[in-house]
């Protein structure tokens, strides 16, 4: 097997799991796709407020990634060793899926408009992932779609 295979992140595919408000981002991909599941939406539920990265960088939503990584860790380690090549699509500014942008700046508080910003790093997610194919010596390369600039309330 020699092919191509674009594992994506969750809301790529499917934007109702996006917090509510935000439009899809457009994207396509081509060829053999597989899809991450939403850490967000499965850990805070699809009626979550925005977060950024600083607040899901603790050592429970941590090993929760973790958790939803091994099954698809494996996958794309079986399909790599047969010759597929792993392309990863993140999401820029994603607090979970953001591959070289992610967000920073709100640190809790009562519910209320914050500003934010969106600066270099990974989400914890992708962090994660990223880090497990590393250690399984799974060779992959990543990238992320979407909005990357500025401030916003645009997650």
């Amino acid at each position: 097997m020699s092919s191509s295979v674009t594992v994506v992140a969750h809301c790529l595919l499917n934007p109702l799991t996006r917090v509510r408000g935000l439009a899809p981002v457009a994207f396509q991909p081509e060829g053999y796709t597989v899809q991450l599941p939403c850490p967000e939406a499965l850990y805070l539920g699809l009626s979550r407020w925005a977060v950024t990265r600083n607040q899901l960088d603790v050592p429970q939503f941590r090993r929760f990634c973790r958790a939803l990584i091994k099954s698809h860790a494996d996958l794309l380690e079986m399909l790599a060793r047969q010759g597929a090549s792993l392309r990863i699509v993140g999401l820029a500014g994603s607090p979970s899926c953001g591959v070289t942008i992610t967000s920073s700046g709100y640190t809790g508080g009562r519910p209320c408009a914050a500003e934010h910003a969106h600066v270099g790093g990974r989400g914890v997610f992708m962090e994660e992932l990223l880090a497990e194919l590393t250690r399984r010596g799974v060779a992959f390369a990543a990238e992320e779609v979407g909005r990357s600039e500025g401030k916003g309330r645009d997650l």
